[in-house]
């Protein structure tokens, strides 16, 4: 084929950049059909197909004569594959001629030793992997017996897997799998399905393949007549060589309604509504400094060449969404000189997110990350309700616009880049051959070439590869050094990416569950947002798992302490960890100047909190009894050191032994001095870790300046720990009740609902915590002396 166009000369491929549209006319030597580009041009041509040698002397004078003004200009000529199915049909049809069925045929085991996309007949292609191959003359076993193409191989193979199963007809059976991938850009057969056995199911259910969109009508019944269900039913492979001998390349045709844009128009003109100047950067797309003129607008404003024509979703995402905090606001379309499309979109002032981690401009903490995930899990949920998938997501589509390490709150993101953006419909076959991104993309868009199974899961599986790319502080998922076959093969056996040394121990398992092969276990953004809310992180800290390098044995985690005050956090660690009820800290690690990085003990069983909301441990009132005598235990002696906790809650208390029969058999220590301080009246709170108003006594909330810190006040946030103790781990004033809502109830002296059913003396003990005026509450020698006597029926 030739096509004829105004561009310079250059190879495409048919199929993938370009495809035929409706037939013109056609002549002795040669048949003419529109063309459209698939994809990197967008201009008319037409498509030359020159059939005799006449055509082909044609075709080499509109190449000699290509480039003057007023001579139709020639692109070159366009790959064809059909015949590269007839010499498989060749070689297979030999093979059979000697009593030997192949076992295993499939497009992965045809190797490519010449391409000639002027000269079809210059093609070579060779059969090769013969390790399940089976002589029909001998009767022997093999050892790869229980290996079974499972996608690719007859049915009979699928319901009796011995010797008598593997004939000629068998390999027919594939080679029509074979022609179909081969139609399909080697989409692997069943990719909307992950699991082999599965798909063995769909086979014995009578599940066939689809016809591919570019299938001649002769060759799709040629490929169903090979999968019949009864083997003699089917052609043998001389009968399939005649068979394609009578198709001719010209008619496996590929005449499809082409994806409409809706007309869009032009919202803005260059250098009249905007100005464009110097580039900014941009992988795929330049992205260029822009400017408001005539005061046309205000803020600060980019503009975004597009060198291909925009999708006609993402036009659409464009044009219909609603403005939504988290997404990057885009104003329209720019009209310009220079023969390109142009957007106009919002400015983010620090840019990227990939970019500012992986440069260290920005560490943040796991909190933060927690919040930014929570941030782009939004922006998610609003595009799936609009029945839309973002179908790119990773760290470099996220744009920030407010960053703080520490500070969770002052962080804001805003998801960008809709080039992949289609409907949330996995059987939706995509068109257009889109560049995929191996590194991000689910396994079942792998499988099936990135033409199928675009879903919401889909985006939830590459939302766990950018938050494991966020928690690796910017990391290329896989590395530089692996190639895409590799990664692609990685992915479609299961493997995932290893946990960073960075990433937290309670976000690991989120970004795990998104990356599960079956698209139906993965979380939904929905509820991946519960889970990532549900995390309780202490801010200012980050933990790791840690092991000693000689000698000591003891489990130990490393506390890196980001905080203004963490010397002085530190201090407290160290002063009060000789108690049986404190967490135990070994020590100081030099290292990073900038952190303060403690050794300490390792709780086997994690913090009190989590093992209550998760119900791994549901005590009685008696282990309950055990368990808070043992944190006023710890209080005394913090109080007789003259120090105020400051901050006691379920989350702060370290399980190192649980039993929910034996009463001795539970031990508990106190950690997180973070709100830690002595007991001075005159104390002022003015540090960066903010208090937690759920727990906080009436006058530490009242106080602008968090003063009235004391024993008293350690008191109230007692009552309030016994509280969410005893209610299996609920959230004091509940998950959506805000911090000013929480302010007026307790400055009016509204309390905690206890139930009926608790038991009265520990109910009494969790009111008298709660008086307005502190000096009406007991210290804790007394709580200590009341919880001793709970009587326990």
């Amino acid at each position: 084929m030739a096509i004829q166009s105004k561009f310079e000369l250059e190879r495409y491929q048919y199929g993938i950049d370009i495809r035929k549209t409706h037939h013109i006319y056609r002549k002795d030597d040669k048949i003419i059909s529109f063309g459209e580009w698939i994809r990197r041009r967008k201009d008319r041509c037409i498509i030359v197909e020159m059939i005799t040698d006449i055509g082909k002397h044609e075709a080499f004078f509109y190449q000699e004569l290509n480039g003057h003004d007023h001579i139709i200009r020639t692109f070159g000529s366009i790959e064809n594959n059909f015949n590269q199915i007839i010499y498989i049909a060749n070689a297979m049809s030999f093979i059979a001629s000697k009593s030997i069925v192949h076992g295993d045929l499939g497009c992965r085991n045809v190797l490519v030793f010449k391409l000639d996309p002027n000269q079809p007949k210059n093609n070579l292609v060779k059969i090769t992997d013969f390790g399940l191959a089976r002589s029909l003359k001998i009767s022997s076993i093999s050892n790869n017996s229980s290996i079974i193409p499972k996608r690719y191989c007859a049915l009979e193979i699928l319901r009796n897997n011995d010797q008598s199963s593997y004939t000629e007809k068998s390999d027919v059976y594939s080679m029509g799998v074979l022609i179909w991938e081969a139609l399909s850009n080697s989409e692997i057969p069943y990719s909307y399905i992950a699991d082999d056995n599965q798909v063995v199911r769909a086979k014995l259910d009578n599940e066939r393949l689809n016809k591919p969109l570019i299938c001649d009508r002769q060759l799709w019944t040629l490929m169903t007549s090979c999968w019949e269900d009864e083997r003699e039913w089917r052609p043998n492979f001389e009968e399939i060589k005649e068979r394609l001998s009578v198709i001719k390349p010209s008619e496996v045709s590929d005449i499809r309604e082409p994806i409409s844009l809706p007309p869009t128009g032009c919202a803005f003109k260059l250098n009249v509504d905007v100005s464009r100047n110097g580039l900014l950067g941009g992988k795929f797309r330049k992205i260029y400094e822009a400017q408001w003129m005539l005061d046309k607008g205000t803020g600060s404003i980019v503009l975004i060449e597009i060198n291909e024509a925009p999708t006609d979703y993402e036009v659409l995402f464009y044009k219909e969404r609603d403005n939504h905090q988290h997404i990057i606001n885009t104003f329209g379309f720019v009209e310009n000189n220079f023969r390109s499309i142009m957007l106009l979109q919002e400015r983010a002032p620090y840019g990227h997110l990939q970019e500012l981690l992986k440069k260290h401009v920005f560490e943040p903490t796991p909190m933060v990350l927690i919040n930014i995930f929570s941030q782009i899990i939004d922006a998610m949920i609003y595009i799936v309700n609009k029945g839309m998938i973002h179908g790119d997501l990773r760290c470099s589509n996220v744009l920030v616009f407010q960053m703080d390490s520490s500070k969770p709150k002052e962080n804001f993101i805003k998801l960008t880049n809709f080039a992949l953006a289609r409907p949330n419909k996995s059987s939706l076959l995509e068109d257009k051959r889109l560049t995929i991104s191996v590194e991000y993309c689910a396994p079942e868009i792998l499988r099936s070439v990135g033409r199928l199974n675009y879903s919401e899961l889909s985006d939830v599986y590459s939302m766990g590869i950018l938050m494991w790319e966020a928690c690796s502080q910017g990391k290329l998922p896989h590395g530089s050094s692996i190639s895409n076959k590799e990664i692609r093969q990685k992915k479609l056996n299961g493997e995932i990416l290893p946990r960073s040394w960075m990433c937290d121990r309670q976000i690991w398992p989120i970004i795990k569950k998104c990356w599960e092969n079956e698209p139906e276990s993965r979380y939904k953004f929905q509820v991946l947002q519960t889970k990532l809310s549900s995390i309780n992180l202490e801010p200012g800290q980050i933990v790791y798992d840690a092991e000693w390098m000689r000698k000591k044995t003891s489990p130990i985690v490393l506390i890196v302490i980001n905080t203004e005050t963490a010397e002085r956090e530190a201090s407290f660690y160290i002063e009060l960890s000789s108690y049986k009820h404190i967490v135990h800290t070994f020590g100081l690690v030099k290292n990073d100047p900038r952190s303060t990085i403690l050794i300490q003990e390792r709780a086997p069983h994690g913090n009190l909190l989590t093992l209550l909301k998760r119900q791994r441990f549901k005590p009685s009132t008696k282990i309950l009894v055990a368990i808070f005598s043992q944190i006023v235990d710890a209080m005394i002696y913090i109080i007789e050191k003259d120090i105020i906790h400051g901050d006691l809650r379920c989350a702060n208390v370290l399980v190192f032994k649980m039993n929910q029969l034996e009463t001795k058999e539970n031990l508990v220590k106190l950690t997180n001095f973070a709100l830690t301080c002595t007991n001075d009246p005159s104390f002022i709170n003015n540090r960066q870790t903010s208090i937690s108003i759920r727990y906080a006594a009436p006058e530490i909330v009242a106080s602008r300046s968090q003063s009235n810190y004391s024993e008293l006040s350690d008191v109230y946030s007692m009552g309030i720990l016994m509280w969410e103790a005893c209610s299996q781990g609920e959230i004091p004033y509940g998950i959506g009740t805000s911090e000013n809502d929480i302010r007026r109830r307790k400055s009016t002296g509204e309390k905690l609902p206890i139930p009926n059913e608790w038991n009265e003396q520990i109910s009494s003990i969790i009111k008298d915590c709660w008086y307005m005026e502190s000096q009406l509450r007991y210290n804790f020698n007394d709580m200590m002396k009341r919880l001793s006597n709970v009587n326990i029926e």
